[in-house]
């Protein structure tokens, strides 16, 4: 997954930072994991080639310009941090300014052909305003709940969860939920890589206050999923079931499929064609292997059936 970090002048040192951060870590800790799992790549994208400069002055070189991102599809997602605001009043200055607007037009047309987009804080703003959370459920920074709900009353707000994923597009809450809008995008790639890099960034025995509100990825993180992920890579050349995963793991097939839904927003069927199609990409581009013995490789007995994994039909 190449994830498009959209860098605007201005913006919150620590939200683009940290999501970087976690972008880039999940990318070194994918080959002690599994060198199967797809690379999660951090790219930085904004309206134009110049550096931009941070609301800390950092001065942050970018990749990719926005229009690149929505012609070319080489990115996957586009991921918005916060903007630096101090009040609902500079806020809006900000949402007002030109380059944001170039943003939020870039950003439609993007979402029109139905791609992914993410937004953690004052970034949630940025997407309300350009109307691509209209009736969708999203959430925001918990001081400004009030005038997001006044400014976007179409938008379903949701002041209960950090992370809100309605369809295509996912939203987090106040400055530190970047982490964790972050964590669940690695944890879609992967729930074992989420884990082993959010163990190298978060894990630290010495007591501190900050503890215990940095490190709710790991206390919720479902051991089931990982276990199911594990075995799933460990059986993908043979043609195994959903039932088979659960009974290898002294589990229902119901419960199974709670945890996947509940956490992963997907079921464990679409879980094990998504590491099949993924596996099978990989053979395709680093083997000479013809397609037949892909197939095999991945559990089917056609290569057709490979190439319909190719094609999502």
């Amino acid at each position: 997954m190449r994830i498009g970090v959209v860098v605007l002048s201005g913006c919150w040192d620590s939200g683009l930072t940290t999501v970087l951060d976690v972008l880039r870590t999940a990318h070194a800790a994918r080959q002690r994991v599994d060198g199967n799992i797809p690379a999660v790549e951090a790219v930085t994208v904004a309206p134009a080639r110049e550096p931009v400069v941070t609301a800390g002055g950092l001065l942050v070189p970018v990749d990719r310009t926005l229009d690149d991102c929505v012609a070319t599809g080489d990115v996957d997602l586009l991921f918005v941090p916060a903007l630096a605001a101090q009040s609902p009043a500079t806020l809006v200055d900000a949402l007002m300014r030109e380059e944001t607007r170039a943003v939020r037009t870039a950003l439609r047309g993007w979402a029109s052909e139905g791609r992914e987009l993410a937004a953690a804080c004052t970034g949630t703003f940025v997407l309300a305003e350009a109307g691509l959370l209209d009736r969708r459920h999203a959430t925001t920074s918990w001081w400004l709940s009030d005038i997001f709900r006044c400014r976007y009353p179409a938008v379903e707000l949701d002041m209960s969860r950090m992370v809100v994923r309605d369809g295509s597009i996912a939203t987090a809450g106040a400055a530190f939920a970047h982490i964790d809008l972050a964590m669940s995008l690695v944890a879609r790639v992967s729930p074992r890589l989420a884990k082993e890099t959010a163990s190298a960034l978060l894990v630290d025995e010495r007591p501190a206050p900050s503890v215990g509100a940095v490190t709710d990825y790991l206390a919720d993180h479902d051991q089931l999923i990982s276990d199911f992920e594990t075995w799933a890579r460990a059986n993908l050349h043979r043609p195994v079931s959903v039932t088979d995963a659960a009974l290898a793991l002294s589990t229902t097939r119901r419960t199974l499929e709670r945890h996947m839904r509940e956490r992963l927003g997907t079921s464990p069927y679409a879980f094990i064609r998504a590491l099949r199609s993924e596996r099978a990409e990989h053979l395709r581009a680093t083997t000479a292997l013809p397609a037949a013995a892909i197939a095999q490789q991945v559990g089917y007995r056609e290569a057709a059936t490979v190439r319909r994994l190719r094609t999502g039909r």
